[in-house]
């Protein structure tokens, strides 16, 4: 698909956009209604932090929606807190805040950057973390294996799939020398992104450019400077702002002929390139399960943090053509998908 027709499938994406916006309390009824002493005995109070907003949020839509599922199939009843930050970084602490003075069971945790303000907000209250990069490298959890305190959730391997990423556009793009990497500093886990690629890039003999974007506004920023249109290609870490914003990348690049590499097969339903990643479908239901496990009287400290097992590789010809890259017959073969 062309850059230039994004406009309208730019709304369909941020709809699977990591995270949050305005404060939004949710209540669902889940299951024939009990008795009251029955209903006081099944509540579960569910909170869901996320940075972006309401809008971007299908994260935390699609977890509220299974959880919903789940609870009919049980008979249990659930209240969702839904917190959006609306990208101001500094709303995450107070949202955290409420929701532990609200005395939630569980808090869901959309990503990194939330789900280490759960965790400075309460060391009580079970944490599980949607869609965890460099959980032990950052030091969110203590181990995969045994998580320790109480946060636990999904590791994406997001950094130990920088390897592979960079070996793919390598191969598309065998001249490429100059990488720009957009990700965001404030995630503890783009510095773990950041130090795998500069590793295996100075393997392959590529330098690494970083873009950083905090907020939303920083994308016409760094887009508009000539380092960035300069560059072989643009590969972005994803988190809440990179995810949600992507298109605005997209269109850069193709107006400025860069070859570009995500994680996600949104991305490149959109007209990234390349993609190769993790199914954030996996994540949903992975962070559901464990949810539900809380739910049941599990502690985070024995629910391991999981791993992301399904991995797909995503190919986008149209884009190929447009930016005049013919993709090499090895790389089409080993795709998943290829979209023309």
């Amino acid at each position: 698909m062309a850059f230039g027709l994004w406009k309208g499938a730019a709304m369909k994406t941020r709809l699977l956009g990591w995270g949050a916006g305005m404060v939004l309390a949710l209540s669902c009824l889940l299951g024939p209604a009990p008795t009251s002493s029955q209903q006081q005995s099944k509540v579960a109070r569910i909170g869901i932090l996320v940075l972006s907003t309401q809008e971007e949020g299908g994260a935390s839509r699609a977890i509220a929606k299974k959880l919903q599922e789940i609870g009919n199939a049980q008979g249990r009843t659930a209240i969702f807190e839904l917190r959006y930050a609306n990208w101001q970084h500094e709303r995450l602490a107070a949202q955290a805040a409420e929701l532990v003075r609200l005395k939630v069971d569980v808090i869901v945790a959309i990503t990194n950057i939330p789900g280490f303000a759960a965790r400075k907000a309460t060391d009580r209250i079970p944490i599980v973390v949607w869609g965890i990069h460099g959980g032990v490298e950052t030091g969110l959890v203590r181990s995969l294996a045994r998580p320790g305190g109480n946060v636990t959730g999904i590791e994406s391997l997001a950094p130990e799939l920088d390897a592979k990423r960079l070996e793919l556009i390598k191969l598309i793009v065998p001249n490429l020398t100059r990488l720009g990497v957009i990700y965001n500093p404030d995630d503890p886990g783009g510095r773990v992104h950041l130090l795998s690629m500069r590793d295996s890039a100075r393997t392959l003999g590529v330098g690494i450019e970083t873009i950083e974007v905090r907020r939303p506004e920083d994308f016409d920023n760094v887009l508009t400077s000539t380092a960035a249109a300069s560059m072989d290609g643009l590969l972005t870490f994803s988190d809440d702002v990179t995810s949600s914003f992507w298109p605005k990348v997209g269109d850069f690049a193709l107006k400025n002929r860069v070859p570009t590499l995500c994680e996600f097969r949104f991305m490149v339903q959109i007209g990234c390139l390349v993609s190769y990643g993790p199914s954030l479908d996996e994540f949903t239901a992975r962070v559901v399960h464990q949810v539900d496990q809380v739910l049941k009287g599990a502690k985070p400290a024995d629910i391991p943090v999981e791993q992301a097992t399904r991995f797909e590789m995503l190919v986008n010809k149209n884009t190929a053509k447009a930016l005049g890259i013919t993709i090499p017959r090895a790389v089409l073969l080993k795709a998943d998908e290829v979209f023309e």
